[in-house]
């Protein structure tokens, strides 16, 4: 069965974010002054008499170093705990960029949304679990959203579970932040990706809808897998695919998701 729960927009994953980011800054620092060292050392003395010159030297030459550290440290520490990186998606502020393309509900502010977001009987060689096995499986499932919904279907794989269906939108979630242009739909996608220990991550064709899609692979209770996960400015999807090799493909099927389980009021 699929084992993963990822809610990006969770306190926790922010403070995850953040010592994730303390670390790269502390590996930062030690690497500037390892790499240092022979410099700051100075010159060596040509006679009893140089010492006092050389010693100034490399007096002057560790404070320089120094004084380079502590910019380092307070400019990252003021970028970790006043930035993104420290926020939740939720809390955090858009992106002041100028919009490379906006949705409609974008560019004229929050309206009613003309869909209606479900999980399809079937996608493809997926076939959705209903009653009592849904239930069962959502009660064996790790971490229940916090928000959204999300389904469990099975498939060509030889488990009982080999899709997890994962959706939060604004008609459910009024918090989801207002992300507008493809290259802060990334950004957010790529923190979601971190969060969720992907490698290999790589974006795809979003499809009709737009926004952005990506697939990595994850390591999980259940083994290797891929998630996949789209975002525009009123969605946030995610899948989990237990027996699908390639990314390209998983890419596919999720899109095959993506599509089957939003219906557009003009279909």
């Amino acid at each position: 069965m699929i084992m993963l729960s990822v809610d990006p927009v969770s306190r926790s994953y922010a403070d995850g974010q953040a010592v994730g980011q303390l670390l790269g800054l502390a590996v930062l620092l030690v690497v500037v002054w390892v790499a240092t060292q022979a410099w700051r050392r100075g010159p060596a003395p040509d006679g009893p008499d140089d010492v006092e010159r050389t010693t100034a030297i490399a007096v002057r030459r560790g404070n320089i170093v120094r004084g380079a550290l502590l910019f380092i440290a307070a400019a990252g520490l003021i970028g970790i705990f006043t930035g993104r990186g420290y926020q939740p998606a939720a809390e955090a502020a858009p992106t002041a960029q100028e919009p490379v393309a906006q949705s409609p509900s974008a560019r004229t502010g929050p309206a009613v949304i003309k869909r209606v977001i479900d999980a399809a009987p079937r996608v493809g060689e997926y076939r959705l679990h209903t009653g009592a096995e849904a239930a069962e499986y959502e009660r064996l499932a790790p971490g229940k959203p916090g928000q959204g919904k999300r389904w469990f279907y099975d498939g060509p794989g030889k488990g009982p579970v080999d899709a997890l269906l994962q959706i939060n939108a604004t008609e459910w979630d009024a918090s989801l932040p207002a992300t507008s242009s493809p290259e802060a739909m990334w950004d957010e996608l790529l923190e979601f990706f971190a969060g969720a220990g992907a490698s290999q991550v790589t974006d795809f064709e979003a499809g009709p809808w737009g926004g952005q899609l990506g697939c990595g692979f994850v390591t999980t209770d259940g083994g290797r897998q891929i998630l996949c996960a789209w975002i525009d400015s009123d969605t946030r999807g995610q899948l989990g695919l237990l027996d699908e090799g390639g990314l390209p493909r998983a890419a596919k099927i999720a899109l095959e998701f993506r599509t089957a389980s939003e219906k557009r009021a003009d279909q």
